[in-house]
């Protein structure tokens, strides 16, 4: 019998987090799972690790050499058994209750991806700190357009969506985003449960940190091609004079809103403000308000045309 999720980990030099990370996934209080570990690699103890773990539920890969993220977790989900795929990174911590909250969502049928919110931990200086998020999927789509409001760890999916795409080469780096941006692009309906259900250390060895100018230049690609899918236009918010985002700006709003309706005033006013200049002196007052009104007869276009 296939378990109900399969979770992939991807493991890589990972011996100071990966005992705390497997126990939190180990000590889920939904049970029926496989965990899916992949060693990219590894050459600092974390495979001599691995070899000792004896839970049945545990599927272990050793590559042998280092392939990168994206071959790993390709590798993790074509072993996947389950209908949903839960993502975990070696380094973070998964709240007992994640995967059955999970669950719950995503067997009711009307969401495909599903995240939650997070906290995250200061390794240099122990803090951790809630991250609020929003959670609705015309937000989440429509802020992909300018980030990814979805923190990856903490998101399953259902397996099917592979079929519309996978993690891809041209984008390594923001492998991640890219996956979710196409999967919207297809119109796949997305959900943050709101309930901080995993623990996202935060330290120096971190890829995204590493790797920060090539990500950059993967990320913009990338949303450059969700734009244009999602919207038909060719270029996503950036800076310009107020004459130009008072055209090129107010078109894109109403253009996201109309294929997104019920995106929020809050979600709005960040995406617009990708439009204006930052360090503004004393028009910042006048910006926000600007920045306010758009984002009100934005979200007022997604309501009228919707009915």
């Amino acid at each position: 019998m296939k378990p109900k999720f399969s979770i992939a980990l991807c493991t890589f030099n990972s011996i100071e987090y990966i005992e705390q990370c497997i126990n939190s996934l180990l000590h889920q209080t939904l049970k029926d799972f496989e965990l899916i570990i992949v060693d990219d690699g590894s050459s600092d103890g974390t495979i001599d690790y691995l070899n000792q773990l004896t839970d049945p539920r545990i599927r272990l890969q050793i590559l042998g050499q280092n392939h990168g993220l994206i071959y790993a977790r390709t590798q993790a989900f074509a072993a996947a058994r389950a209908d949903y795929i839960a993502l975990m990174d070696a380094d973070d911590i998964a709240h007992p209750q994640r995967l059955e909250a999970q669950l719950r969502v995503l067997e009711a049928g009307n969401v495909d991806i599903c995240g939650t919110r997070y906290q995250t931990l200061d390794t240099a200086t122990a803090r951790l700190r809630k991250r609020p998020s929003y959670v609705r999927n015309a937000d989440l789509r429509a802020l992909l357009s300018i980030y990814c409001p979805l923190c990856n760890p903490t998101v399953s999916f259902k397996r099917t969506l592979l079929e519309i795409s996978g993690y891809q080469e041209a984008f390594r780096h923001a492998e991640d985003y890219a996956f979710w941006t196409a999967l919207s692009a297809a119109d796949c309906v997305f959900y943050i449960v709101p309930r901080h259900l995993l623990t996202y250390r935060v330290h120096p060895q971190q890829v995204s940190r590493v790797k920060s100018g090539a990500a950059r230049e993967s990320f913009l690609k990338a949303q450059g091609q969700y734009v244009q899918a999602l919207l038909g236009i060719a270029a996503p918010p950036q800076s310009m004079p107020f004459a130009a985002r008072m055209d090129t700006g107010w078109r894109f709003m109403q253009a996201l809103n109309r294929r997104l309706p019920g995106t929020s005033l809050a979600a709005n006013y960040e995406i617009y403000a990708e439009f204006q200049y930052r360090r503004n002196g004393w028009r910042t007052p006048f910006l926000r308000l600007e920045r306010l009104v758009v984002a009100w007869l934005s979200s007022l276009t997604g309501r009228l045309g919707s009915h």
